[in-house]
């Protein structure tokens, strides 16, 4: 017997053995996958375009010229989104001092002559106002009639100041819309308690992570894998990091970004491998 070739064939096969059983397994999901697979992935299909905090608005400044506006959450950007046919809608929500969801992005004087920079409103204040002197101010309720009166429309979520209280006020306002509100997260540790109020639909957006969590890939995709989530969403300027967006492919999670407008830059973004844009132009 040639035991050179023997010691050899069989440190071979502990070493390819060794290999396999150290490879590292597919984690766990710690969450089942969505209820309704199919909706879910309709909703994906369905954000090629996220609306920015109801669309871009045209109307007339305090010198009465025309111009545009965007950012309003108003309802005539909601009615311009319900013409257009717009299926997904990001809206900016904010507390008013009363404790009711507005649907502002800050308590700042820009958006109304009746607001002092960082001090809410109430919400009678609120709607009595005009936003950028033109549009109609409108809150929670509003937001809930929309969807009401507009099936197979869905309503992104950005709170602003306390996530969690805002996605619990939505649940105990409209226990039976849970699965029109794509909630976004800000940080992994908002998933268990957004799940355990009842909503499915899940958007990890990285934008207030300091940079290293941000850029770092491997371990969001990790998250994803073990989290369900409709996608990630974070600014367009990562894709300018070497590698970015070819690594959260890895994930095999949808991606999102914020905010492009114009027709030709979204094209590059989904040439590299972008799921879907936020962007002020109804679509």
């Amino acid at each position: 017997m040639n035991w050179t070739r023997t010691i050899c064939a069989v440190t071979a096969a502990v070493l390819t053995f060794g290999m396999v059983s150290c490879a590292p397994a597919e984690p766990e999901p710690l969450y089942p996958d969505y209820t309704n697979p199919e909706e879910a992935a309709a909703i994906r299909e369905d954000m090629q375009y996220i609306i920015h905090a109801a669309g871009r608005l045209t109307g007339v400044d305090k010198d009465g010229n025309t111009r545009t506006y965007d950012g309003s959450n108003s309802l005539e950007g909601l009615q311009q989104c319900a013409d257009a046919g717009c299926e997904v809608i990001e809206i900016d929500f904010n507390f008013t001092s009363d404790g009711y969801l507005a649907c502002i992005h800050d308590w700042y004087t820009e958006y109304a002559d009746e607001i002092t920079n960082n001090v809410p409103l109430t919400l009678d204040e609120f709607l009595e106002c005009k936003i950028y002197r033109n549009f109609t101010p409108i809150w929670l309720g509003d937001i809930v009639d929309f969807l009401r009166e507009n099936d197979g429309t869905y309503i992104v979520t950005d709170i602003k100041d306390d996530n969690l209280a805002g996605v619990a006020a939505i649940a105990d306002y409209a226990p039976d819309l849970k699965n029109r509100f794509i909630v976004q997260i800000y940080d992994e540790s908002e998933y268990d308690a957004v799940r355990e109020l009842g909503f499915e639909y899940i958007v990890y957006t990285l934008y207030r992570l300091d940079w290293g969590p941000k850029v770092d890939w491997k371990s969001l995709g990790y998250f994803s894998k073990t989290h369900p989530l409709i996608g990630f969403t974070f600014s367009y300027e990562l894709c300018t990091v070497n590698g970015y967006v070819q690594g959260m492919q890895t994930s095999g999670t949808p991606l999102y970004i914020h905010t492009v407008n114009g027709e030709q830059e979204q094209q590059l973004y989904f040439a590299m491998g972008i799921t879907g844009i936020y962007t002020d132009d109804v679509k």
